[in-house]
This record gives structure tokens, C-alpha cells and sequence, in this order.
């Protein structure tokens, strides 16, 4: 809503962040869902853009469902800071490569609780910018298992583009996705998914369950999670079969 409205007004963030005599990055938190603005910051939003209450009822409906997910707040500020991403994902295409539809599909059909799809989405997507950054993109090392590739989520078609977004973001150099397939059989992946960051010359770890995240920070339990990670990457195909296996799958969708 900032960014838009921001946008619509013609100021750059340097320029908002002066009016409201705040730093420039808070500014860019706000609008990347990293932090909420505080009920005086939403007031002098207001202000600026002549919107009412809008962003001050924002800001308080944010905070009154925020406890949902603070789980993964720890991890969000790792991950937009990290200069390198290794992730796994045994179900579900990894958030940082979701299309909007994909990301729509998933958290509306798999339980997932949240009081505002829309702005869930949003914040999905809104993550993947840290891959397109001007400044120093973060790398992304992604392994998912062949069962995502053929797990229908949404239509045949969401499926279909989420597989070409996947190819297409391969493209950059900066990206890189492998698959584990079906005829590896069992493997250190089927006990769940993980993910590692690299942010200030160290190593954070993350895991997810149905309740809620877990994020790692104890070097040894850290370095287990590496080790993991290894193990998981000798099971899939390099990057090239890789890469035909998802064109293949994207084809089997229509």
C-alpha cells in the first residue's frame, strides 16, 4: 500500500523517508512487510498522502494478526539480508520462486491460517526481491523433489506457469534449482524441508512443521543442517537434467 501510494505520488523513498524524517531502509521495510509502522509513523503517513485513517487502521489490523506468523519473523530478517540462500522443499515450490497464483492456490487450499490473502500473497512476493536486488542480489541454491513438480496445486495452468517461472528464473545468474527424482527412493529429504542462510560471514538455519518455524543459530546444530544439505544434493540430477525434468513437467500441465 506504501509503495503504490508512494508511486502514485511521484516521491522516491529518500524523498518520503526526509518528510517524515526517518532513514531511508525504514522506509524500505515498510514497504518490503519487514516491519510495521509504529501508530505515530501511520499517522504522519496519513498526513503525507491526505489517506484519512488508512494507514493508521493498516498498521493496528497488521499488529492484531502479526502474532500469527511471528515464528518467521526471525527468519524473514535473516533471509532479506542474506547474501546466500540454500533451500529444500519435498512438497511445495520454495517462496521465493511462488507466483502469485501458486502462492494464492497454496495458502488458500492447505490450511494454512492466515486473515488476509491478499496481503499474505503480497508478502510472498514482495520476499523474492531480495533476488533482483541492484545491490548485491542474493544467490539462491534451490532442491526440490520431483513430487513438487507433479503435486497439483490450483489449476493445471498455475501449475504450467509456476514451472516456466521456475525455468525462468534459473535464467538469472544468480539462481540455480535442482531436482531429486522420483527413482532416488528414499533419502535424507523425506524427513522435511530446511533452509540455510548465509548473512554476515555465518550461517543460520531454518526449519518448518505444520505449527510452526524454527530458526537455527547454534554452530553445531547449524553445521548438522549443512550436512544434511550435502547429503540431499548428491541425490539430485545436475543442473541441466534438472532444468529438462521441470520444462517436461511444465509441458505435462498443458
Amino acid at each position: 500500500m506504501l509503495k503504490f501510494a508512494r508511486s502514485r505520488s511521484k516521491m522516491t523513498q529518500d524523498q518520503l523517508a526526509e518528510r517524515l524524517n526517518v532513514s531511508t531502509s525504514l522506509i524500505a521495510k515498510f514497504e518490503t512487510n519487514r516491519l510495521i509502522p509504529k501508530h505515530d509513523t501511520a499517522r504522519d503517513l496519513d498526513a503525507v498522502f491526505d489517506s484519512g485513517e488508512m494507514f493508521q487502521e493498516s498498521a493496528a489490523e497488521a499488529r492484531a494478526f502479526s502474532g500469527e506468523l511471528v515464528f518467521i519473523r526471525p527468519w524473514l530478517e535473516f533471509e532479506q539480508r542474506a547474501t546466500m540462500i540454500r533451500s529444500f522443499q519435498p512438497t511445495v515450490v520454495p517462496g521465493l520462486l511462488q507466483t502469485e497464483e501458486y502462492a494464492r492456490a497454496l495458502l488458500r487450499d492447505a490450511g494454512t491460517r492466515v486473515p488476509d490473502l491478499d496481503g499474505a500473497v503480497a508478502s510472498r512476493l514482495a520476499r523474492a526481491e531480495i533476488l533482483r536486488r541492484d545491490d548485491q542480489p542474493c544467490r539462491l541454491f534451490a532442491v526440490v523433489d520431483e513430487a513438487v513438480l507433479r503435486r497439483p496445486v490450483g489449476s493445471p495452468k498455475v501449475m504450467a506457469d509456476q514451472l516456466h517461472a521456475i525455468v525462468q528464473a534459473c535464467a538469472l545468474p544468480n539462481v540455480s534449482v535442482t531436482v531429486v527424482p522420483a527413482s532416488a527412493g528414499a533419502y535424507p529429504g523425506l524427513n522435511g524441508p530446511l533452509a540455510l542462510a548465509t548473512v554476515d560471514g555465518r550461517n543460520v538455519g531454518f526449519l518448518d512443521d505444520p505449527l510452526d518455524g524454527r530458526v537455527i543459530e547454534d554452530p553445531d546444530r547449524v553445521a548438522a543442517l549443512e550436512e544434511v544439505w550435502e547429503a540431499i544434493r548428491e541425490y539430485a540430477l545436475p543442473a541441466r537434467p534438472s532444468l529438462e525434468l521441470i520444462m517436461e513437467a511444465a509441458e505435462s500441465w498443458g
